[in-house]
């Protein structure tokens, strides 16, 4: 049916004040840091067909209703019912990793079905090989904790206590699992009374058919919009993810996409073989799309990011066995290293398709994690990830110190209060962004001194790879973790290590990358230097070196004169994709052409 134009955006509303509310619910109630701080999680309302009405995405986002909808008939779904699953490969990439969850209540008015409420988040820990679960070690699905198929554990308002015990049994911290269970299954049912209430206020017809005209409207949107900007052809991009954290080998990540007619077409099928360890990404149709359509929406906000965020495309192809679709039993639990990655190559063909309009890339957020025993013998684990620079924009800058794009770093007042630990620096990390007309963001310098004997593991990719520069902006700059610096016990741990010991009174640095520069560094207005250069994000060192501008000693100043002079000289040609030194290295030892 055809709703009017106000009622649709009422319900539009409506549906988008049902997410607040859910994620609201979410933060007051949930336990572990990792969702109630660091907030990953997301929460939707989908349609009866699984598609997305609205929806606060992640790369598990698309498709997540299909499993339980493949396991459990509609006509077998009763009001009151709850559905629970984590398993990446079982699900085909709907769920990207174990330590993520997702948890499913159909939704009932007047006796029929009419669609779903959805809840998913990150755990703390759901069992595996170490605390916390995903280990960069790991090298089959088994070590990265419990696999749940799609269950009912709650039928008609009746939870499934026998099958809560065991998952909740499986756990180092049982009490935390629990309280972050409870907290997204109780963000279901009050996703379903609101739904009930809209429905009933509008009546079923009307909202339903709503929802049908906002996903028919979001699809025709972003294939509209993605012909518009992706001229007719076949357009190419690659990367490399640092090394398979297992065997030290990159891996390459490629994508291919083909506008022809009416066609869109997107081919993944030359990335490189699966890797041992855990940066393998289940790259589901879905998934793809909406990594693309990210970029879309950035180009141009107006577009939604719910199903035609996540269907656009005529076509996604993987082959078997590759990064991009590794086979079963393969682990998945550091996939980000790949997704990111695979944004940064859509980012840099969208950016060859239409002379630059997209933003240079990004690196993969840095984490590392504490683990041990407290006087008591009970497990001792902390997991902290930290900001890097992000890549910048054909119109702005990019943005300093940013965890993720939906997630946030923890405050300091509560590590210190809640872990063994104690932050001495937090700081903007300087000459770290790219250089560029628009410069790269800039990454951290963090200190942390960490109180109790344990072992640590790391996390952190872009740094034999480091974000590339477009459109002649330069490359950001790589990360590293440091042990005890400055000191003669300073030493450099690997960007993927595990079990690395830490004694009480060890001083971890952290120092993250940053994302690359847009545009020709020597192009930028002198005194937007200057202003980088007094708020500490540029050293006066690389103001002269990396854009040519000269700053007079104490008050920092521009040198008109000296200015002109670096400029002139320069030599101002560079490439349309700057990967780094340490890029260009690595792209010649494996024998790779630009």
């Amino acid at each position: 049916m055809n709703v009017d134009p106000i009622t649709l955006e009422i319900v539009r509303g409506a549906v988008n004040s049902i997410i607040l509310q859910m994620e609201g619910l979410i933060e007051r109630t949930a336990m572990s840091p990792v969702i109630k701080e660091k907030m990953d999680y997301f929460v939707g309302i989908y349609d009866v067909g699984g598609r997305i009405v609205d929806a606060f995405l992640s790369t598990s986002g698309p498709r997540i209703v299909d499993p339980v909808l493949k396991a459990y008939p509609l006509e077998d779904m009763r009001p009151g019912d709850l559905y629970w699953y984590n398993d990446p490969h079982g699900s085909q990439g709907a769920i990207q990793h174990t330590g993520d969850m997702c948890f499913l209540a159909p939704v009932f008015h007047d006796d029929a079905l009419v669609a779903f409420a959805v809840s998913f988040g990150h755990f703390w820990d759901i069992g595996g090989s170490v605390a916390g679960s995903l280990s960069p070690h790991a090298s089959e699905i088994f070590h990265e904790g419990m696999l749940v198929p799609p269950i009912r554990i709650v039928r008609a308002g009746e939870l499934n206590r026998e099958a809560y015990a065991v998952i909740l049994n499986n756990s180092r911290f049982p009490d935390m699992l629990e309280g972050d269970t409870r907290a997204l299954m109780a963000a279901c049912r009050l996703a379903e009374d609101r739904l009930q209430e809209l429905m009933g206020r509008y009546g079923q017809e009307t909202v339903l058919g709503a929802f049908n005209e906002i996903i028919d409207r979001s699809v025709a949107a972003y294939r509209e919009f993605v012909r518009e900007v992706v001229p007719q052809g076949e357009h190419r991009f690659f990367d490399y993810v640092d090394a398979d954290p297992v065997t030290g080998d990159p891996r390459r990540v490629d994508v291919k996409f083909m506008h022809d007619g009416d066609e869109l077409v997107a081919d993944l099928t030359e990335s490189g073989p699966q890797a041992t360890g855990p940066v393998n990404f289940i790259t589901s149709p879905g998934a793809f799309n909406l990594l693309l359509a990210r970029h879309l929406a950035y180009m141009n906000p107006e577009l939604p990011l719910n199903e035609g965020a996540v269907s656009f495309l005529d076509e996604v192809r993987t082959k078997p066995g590759t990064i991009t679709h590794p086979n079963y039993p393969a682990p998945v639990g550091l996939r980000s290293h790949t997704v990111i990655r695979l944004m940064g190559c859509m980012g840099g063909l969208l950016a060859g398709a239409n002379g630059g309009r997209a933003p240079a890339a990004s690196p993969v957020y840095v984490i590392y994690n504490l683990r041990g025993f407290d006087d008591d013998g009970a497990f001792l684990y902390f997991s902290e990830g930290i900001g890097s620079g992000q890549g910048a924009r054909p119109t702005a800058d990019g943005l300093n110190a940013i965890y993720f794009r939906d997630q946030r770093n923890y405050p300091v007042e509560f590590e210190e209060g809640e872990f063994p630990l104690r932050i001495e620096r937090y700081a903007i990390r300087p000459d770290s962004g790219g250089p560029g007309f628009h410069r790269g963001g800039c990454g951290v310098v963090r200190d942390v001194r960490i109180m109790v004997d344990c072992t640590m593991s790391t996390r952190m990719d872009n740094v034999r790879f480091p974000c590339f520069g477009i459109n002649g902006g330069g490359a950001g700059w790589p990360g590293r973790f440091l042990l005890n610096p400055g000191t003669v016990d300073e030493r450099e741990l690997p960007p993927a290590g595990e079990n690395i010991p830490v004694k009480a009174g060890d001083l971890l640095r952290v120092e993250t990358g940053g994302g690359g520069g847009w545009g020709d560094p020597f192009t930028k207005p002198p005194v937007a230097v200057q202003r980088d250069v007094l708020e500490g994000f540029v050293t006066v060192e690389a103001a002269l070196e990396q854009y040519g501008v000269a700053l007079t000693a104490g008050d920092l100043k521009i040198d008109a004169d000296a200015t002109n002079t670096a400029r002139s000289a320069a030599h101002v040609s560079e490439p349309t994709v700057d990967r780094g030194p340490n890029g260009h290295d690595w792209l010649a030892r494996l024998g790779v052409a630009e």
